[in-house]
């Protein structure tokens, strides 16, 4: 029985259900241990009970249909603007080195995804970084247009 948002989490000494909610661009998570709530069932229980309780306080309202991204960068994002991550390449042939660079995420369509990367070694790091916040926002633009003509 599938219940959106709880996933089951059995890892080694780890036995339990993990919620995770999303609310105006922040995650909200928490675990609860079958060994807490004495089985498996109290713990789901539990977890659902905390899902309905975390609902009425905090509503999900409506976000805008036309958006499809984010607004504000993850708490883990290095770089500080949202879909440009610090990466690396593997170089080609024998001697596979890592080759820095900026990689740019953006997702053209639902279940689409599409990166490109700024080489650091070629434009240097300012100069690549620039360039990917840049290919960034045009991608953004392009999304809110396609999005915006497709649901008009």
């Amino acid at each position: 029985m599938a219940v959106k948002n709880i996933s089951r989490i059995d890892s080694n000494d780890t036995h339990g259900w993990f919620l995770r909610m999303y609310r105006g661009g922040e995650t909200y998570s928490k675990f609860f241990s079958d060994s807490r709530y004495q089985g498996k069932a109290e713990a789901l229980e539990a977890a659902k009970e905390y899902k309905c309780k975390f609902e009425e306080k905090f509503p999900n309202l409506a976000s805008s249909p036309t958006k499809g991204f984010r607004d504000k960068p993850q708490k883990n994002n290095s770089t500080g603007v949202v879909g440009v991550s610090e990466t690396f390449i593997r170089s080609r042939g024998r001697e596979q080195r890592k080759i820095p660079c900026f990689a740019v995420s953006w997702r053209p369509a639902p279940n689409v995804a599409r990166t490109k990367k700024f080489s650091i070694e070629r434009y240097g790091r300012d100069a690549a970084f620039q360039m990917a916040v840049k290919f960034r926002k045009e991608k953004e633009r392009e999304m809110l247009q396609s999005r915006t003509t497709d649901n008009t």
